[in-house]
C-alpha cells in the first residue's frame, strides 16, 4: 500500500500528524517518516489498519474513559437539565473570565476611549400663525372689499419651516461665522474652523461643505404630535459650547425669520405703493372728467348725456374703492413693518449640560455582563464538547481539524483561487486609488481612513500575487 492511500484511511480515523498515527499503531514517528519517504507501508502495519478499522478504536484505554458531563445523556437520549448544570460548573473559570473581560472592555471604552457627547436643548412654541396681530383689522377691511388670509400662507418666514430652515444652507453659513470658545482650541474661533479642525489649507468650499455637514449632525429637531411644543437638541464634545451654539442656533433663527418677513413685507408695500400711485393718477383723472362735464351740462335731460353721466359717476366710484381698499392694505403692511414681536416663544431656555449623554456606567455594566455570561456559556459548551472523551466524536473532531488545516494550506496554493483575487484587485485600483478625499491629509488625496484603506489594499495584492507566482512555478517543476 502507497503512503498516501494509507494516510487518508488514517485521516477518516481522525489521525492528521505523524505522531498520532505513530502512536496508534505502536510505532515511532521516525518509523513514520520512513513509510512516507519510501511511499509504502509494511504489510503487518496494513494488516494491523484493517484491524483498527474492523474494531473501530484507537486504544484500548480509551473504553474506560468517561465522556463528560455534556454528552451523559438519559435512556431517551436528550441531555438533563443536571448535565447541563454540570457542564457549566466545570467551564466556571471559563464563564467567568469571558464575563469579566467584556466588562473590562465595555468600562474602559466607555469611560476612556469613546469621546462624550453634551446634549443641551430648547424647548419652544410654534405659533399656529402669523396673522393673529391683524385679525381686528379683517373685519374693518373686509367692508371695504379687502378680503385677508384667514390662515398663514407658505412663505420663508413662516414659523411652520423652522425644522426645514434649521438644515437650510442659508442657515448654517450664518451660524458658521459665528465664533465660539472651546477648550480645545482654547481660543474664540468661528464654527467654521471648529467643525474642520483648525484647518485651513484646504478650499473654501470644501471646508465650508464638510463644516454644514458636520452641523447638520450636531442640530435635531423633536417635534412632538400630541403636544404643541418642539424641542431643539445641540450635541458638541464639550458643555459649554453646545449651550452656546442652542443659545446662538435660537438668535439666528429668530433674526432669519425677521429678515424673511421683513423682506416679504417691503416687497409689498413697494408694490402696493406703485399701486396707489397709479391708482390716484386714474382717480384724479376720473373726477377731472366728472367736472368738466358738469360745466358744460347744466342740465341733464337727454338719455344720451345721463348714460355718460352714469358712466363717468361708476369709474369715479370704482377707483375710489379701489384707492381706499389700496390704502387700508398700505396701513395693515406698515403695521405687520414694525412688529417686534418674537415667533419663538420659548418655555426652557439652553441648559449647561452637566453629564455626557452618551456615557452611562451601570447601563454599560449590565449589558456587558449579560453579554459576557452569555458568551461564556457559549463557549464553555463548545470548549467542553471538542474535550469530551467520546471516541467517535474525537474522530469527527480530528477529522474536521485535518480537513481545515490541508484546505486552507491547499486553498493558498491553488492558482486559480490566487489568481482571480489578484485580477479581482487589480480591475479595482483604479477605483480605490483614484479617489480623492473631501478633506485629504496624505498625498493630496487621502484622509486617513482612506490611506490605511489603501495600504491594506497594496499589501493584500501583493501577497495574493507572490502566491499566484509561487503556485504557478511549483506546477511547471
Amino acid at each position: 500500500m502507497n503512503f498516501s492511500d494509507f494516510e487518508s484511511k488514517m485521516n477518516s480515523l481522525g489521525l492528521a500528524s505523524l505522531a498520532e498515527i505513530a502512536r496508534s499503531l505502536d510505532a515511532t514517528p521516525q518509523a513514520v517518516s520512513n513509510w512516507k519517504s519510501r511511499d509504502h507501508v509494511p504489510y503487518h502495519i496494513v494488516a494491523k489498519l484493517s484491524n483498527l478499522f474492523d474494531h473501530k478504536k484507537l486504544d484500548p484505554n480509551e473504553e474506560t474513559l468517561q465522556p463528560s458531563p455534556l454528552i451523559i445523556k438519559k435512556d431517551n437520549g436528550s441531555l438533563s437539565f443536571s448535565d447541563l448544570l454540570l457542564t457549566l460548573a466545570e467551564q466556571l473559570k471559563v464563564i467567568t473570565l469571558v464575563a469579566f473581560i467584556s466588562v473590562f472592555i465595555t468600562v474602559t471604552y466607555i469611560q476612556f476611549i469613546k469621546l462624550p457627547e453634551y446634549i443641551s436643548s430648547a424647548t419652544i412654541l410654534i405659533p399656529e400663525n402669523n396673522n393673529n396681530n391683524i385679525g381686528g383689522f379683517a373685519g374693518l377691511a373686509s367692508q371695504f372689499g379687502v378680503n385677508l388670509p384667514s390662515s398663514e400662507q407658505a412663505d420663508l418666514s413662516s414659523p411652520h419651516i423652522l425644522p426645514d430652515l434649521l438644515q437650510s444652507r442659508t442657515f448654517g453659513e450664518k451660524l458658521l461665522k459665528k465664533k465660539f470658545y472651546t477648550e480645545k482650541f482654547n481660543s474664540e474661533l468661528s464654527l467654521e474652523k471648529i467643525l474642520n479642525d483648525g484647518k485651513t489649507n484646504l478650499q473654501r468650499e470644501r471646508l465650508a461643505s464638510n463644516a454644514l455637514s458636520e452641523l447638520r449632525k450636531m442640530i435635531s429637531f423633536n417635534q412632538n404630535s400630541q403636544s404643541a411644543f418642539s424641542t431643539i437638541f445641540v450635541k458638541t464634545n464639550e458643555p459649554i459650547f453646545s449651550k452656546q451654539l442652542a443659545e446662538a442656533i435660537l438668535i439666528e433663527l429668530e433674526l432669519l425669520n425677521r429678515f424673511f418677513k421683513s423682506q416679504t413685507v417691503s416687497e409689498k408695500l413697494s408694490f402696493i405703493e406703485n399701486r396707489i400711485e397709479s391708482v390716484s393718477d386714474d382717480l384724479e383723472n376720473s373726477e377731472k372728467l366728472l367736472k368738466e362735464f358738469n360745466e358744460r351740462n347744466r342740465q341733464v335731460s337727454s338719455p344720451s348725456l345721463k348714460l355718460e353721466q352714469n358712466r363717468l359717476n361708476q369709474d369715479l366710484e370704482i377707483h375710489k374703492s379701489i384707492f381706499l381698499t389700496l390704502k387700508q392694505q398700505y396701513e395693515l403692511a406698515k403695521i405687520e413693518e414694525i412688529q417686534e414681536s418674537s415667533i419663538l416663544q420659548i418655555l426652557d431656555q439652553p441648559q449647561l449640560p452637566l453629564i455626557p449623554a452618551n456615557r452611562n456606567i451601570k447601563i454599560g455594566i449590565i449589558l456587558s455582563a449579560f453579554f459576557g455570561i452569555a458568551l461564556g456559556i457559549a463557549v464553555a459548551f463548545i470548549r467542553s464538547y471538542i474535550d469530551n472523551n467520546d471516541i467517535d466524536e474525537r474522530r469527527k473532531i480530528r477529522r474536521v481539524r485535518s480537513f481545515l488545516k490541508k484546505k486552507s494550506k491547499e486553498l493558498f496554493l491553488d492558482t486559480r483561487f490566487s489568481g482571480t483575487i489578484v485580477l479581482v484587485l487589480f480591475i479595482g485600483m483604479p477605483f480605490y486609488f483614484g479617489y480623492e478625499s473631501k478633506n485629504p491629509t496624505f498625498l493630496g488625496k487621502y484622509s486617513l481612513k482612506i490611506m490605511v484603506i489603501n495600504i491594506l489594499y497594496l499589501i493584500t495584492f501583493f501577497i495574493f500575487a507572490t502566491l499566484f507566482y509561487k503556485a504557478k512555478n511549483k506546477k511547471k517543476i
